[in-house]
């Protein structure tokens, strides 16, 4: 089904590293100091990205190997045994108050972490010593509970459970308590740690400090096996089994069933006693333990270890410890493999539909804001062209006017105030309406232009009205041609007062046609600069938002790219 853990390993990788390729180049194409919508959607994408990359990695290391039970059950002999090498100590005093990892690296050494994260580094030999010192010290503070317990009940006369109150008074004061929280032994070789790294835990029949327990079950909850060490002295027990439902809760909790193989262990020494009890202790641990466990071995770590040590063969096999290698081998590396694998890959799946809700909506969210920068160009030409001709057009009725007289010139003004205000107010709507979609990034405040206009004030308004009625010697001369053309065609009534008319007329139509030019340029010097502004409002407002309008295509691209990529992914 899957290659090795190291080829799909390759495979989701070279995913992330282009996928990443293109974040990088998206970001140089931003380059905004500034954080906008466009950098949060590719520091997301880049996180998204970084997780999986992360979460990936850990199929190039090896699995997690839990090594769980009662104390002086044999644990330190299993681990020996599993890593075929005499490396753990085996002591009388149960291991109550730290982890021991052991890990594959090329220099051998001891770390040894303490409580308040300080951290020393020996060598194995010095290493042992300095934990065997700790060993020390606790056997003999349990020696002087122990002592204390003892003197106290002889002088008193207690019930049982006064006794055990005092006891736990003794163990409260005087029990010693390392404060060493986790030992790591990196090793050059070791039978299974190129597969595993092997956590040996306290013996879960002892007393546990509340944060020791904690830190253990932190471990669990990330392993991909769990060998549970029985005592085939002790197959009956109350204790382990009651361990066992605690540990099915953290599984039910953490939704995370985990492949568990009870190890059944110390078979040489009930086969010593009476080979008989060989077929008692199977036919029991089977019926106790057959839905609890993936599957159970019977196996002697001592006689493993001794085997494994003197390279007695025959010794090894007695032992079974292959049957063991084998179980860990088929329930644990192949199906972790896979379970492992099929998590990446689902992993890969919700970051991928993640990344594309998170592309989608972001893609939507712009689509209209580059529809809305669009339109905003096609609609202010349309509507300032609008209110350029309605300005001109009345300008136009201005001069269609048929009668000229004092009052009309007088009330020129007046009208031309009316043409001001009513521009003013449609200039004025016109900018709201384009300054609201300009500032797609409402978050910034961007000062509004006066769009005023002043057409009031135009020279070619302000006339000497005396000096249209006033006839110079050019004009006077005109007369005289066109009342001489008139007396011709009608020479019965000649109207001298008609041609002071037209000429009044053709003075106005000069100045009304001046002013009108001038209103023109000033209407459109206005609405440039309103072009200008809003222009500039919505490429600052794209740009604090997104990113330079200019670069929204390329921008646009990388995405298609990313989407592209991901929805390859099936």
């Amino acid at each position: 089904m899957y290659d090795s853990r190291y080829e799909e390993y390759k495979k989701m990788m070279n995913i992330i590293n282009e996928l990443n390729d293109i974040i990088i180049l998206a970001k140089e194409s931003i380059n905004n100091n500034r954080e906008t919508k466009s950098s949060k959607l590719l520091d997301y994408i880049q996180n998204k990205l970084n997780e999986s990359g992360e979460s990936i990695s850990q199929l190039k290391e090896p699995f997690l190997l839990f090594v769980m039970g009662s104390g002086n059950y044999g644990k330190s002999t299993l681990i020996n045994a599993l890593l075929k090498r005499n490396i753990v100590i085996s002591t009388d005093i149960p291991n109550t108050w730290k982890l021991d990892l052991f890990v594959k690296k090329n220099n051998e050494k001891i770390e040894i972490i303490y409580s308040n994260n300080k951290k020393i580094t020996k060598s194995l030999i010095n290493g042992n010593k300095l934990l065997k010192n700790e060993e020390d010290k606790f056997k003999n503070s349990k020696i002087k509970v122990s002592q204390n317990v003892a003197k106290f009940k002889r002088e008193n006369k207690l019930s049982i459970n006064e006794l055990k109150k005092y006891k736990q008074q003794q163990e409260n004061e005087n029990l010693y308590k390392s404060e060493i929280v986790k030992v790591r032994y990196n090793l050059k070789d070791g039978n299974m740690l190129d597969d595993f790294i092997i956590v040996d835990t306290p013996g879960l029949n002892q007393i546990l400090l509340k944060d020791t327990l904690e830190r253990m079950k932190e471990y669990y909850t990330k392993a991909d096996g769990v060998l549970w060490l029985v005592d085939a002295c002790n197959i009956v027990s109350k204790e382990s089994n009651k361990l066992i439902d605690e540990m099915n809760k953290i599984d039910n909790l953490h939704n995370n069933k985990k492949n568990i193989i009870a190890v059944v262990n110390k078979m040489d020494i009930i086969s010593k006693a009476d080979a008989a009890n060989i077929i008692k202790v199977k036919g029991k641990a089977n019926e106790i333990y057959i839905d609890k466990f993936d599957d159970v071995v019977y196996i002697s770590a001592k006689e493993a270890v001794d085997g494994i040590l003197n390279n007695d063969c025959d010794l090894i096999q007695k032992s079974n410890i292959d049957s063991l290698y084998k179980s860990i081998d088929v329930n644990f590396t192949k199906i972790s493999k896979i379970k492992q694998i099929d998590s990446k890959y689902k992993n890969i799946f919700i970051m991928r539909d993640n990344i594309i809700k998170e592309v989608y909506d972001y893609k939507r969210e712009l689509y209209k804001d580059i529809s809305n920068y669009n339109e905003i160009e096609f609609e202010s030409k349309k509507k300032s062209k609008e209110i350029y001709i309605q300005v001109l057009n009345y300008i136009e009725d201005i001069k269609s006017n048929n009668t000229y007289n004092d009052t009309d010139l007088n009330d020129l003004k007046t009208d031309i105030e009316k043409l001001q205000i009513k521009c003013n107010l449609d200039l004025e709507k016109l900018y709201e309406v384009l300054y609201e979609k300009a500032n797609i990034n409402k978050s910034i405040d961007i000062e509004k232009l006066n769009t005023n206009v002043y057409f009031a004030r135009s020279k070619n308004l302000i006339l000497e009205y005396n000096k249209s009625y006033t006839l110079d010697k050019n004009n006077i001369k005109k007369a005289n041609q066109l009342e001489n053309i008139l007396n011709k065609l009608n020479p019965k009534n000649p109207k001298k007062q008609y041609i002071g008319e037209i000429l009044t007329k053709g003075n106005v139509y000069k100045r009304i046609n001046n002013l009108k030019n001038e209103i023109s340029e000033i209407l459109e010097d206005r609405i440039s600069f309103i072009h200008f502004n809003i222009n500039k409002i919505k490429d600052e407002a794209f740009k604090e938002k997104y990113l330079e309008y200019s670069k929204i295509k390329k921008h646009i691209q990388y995405l298609n790219e990313i989407e592209n990529i991901l929805n390859n992914l099936r």
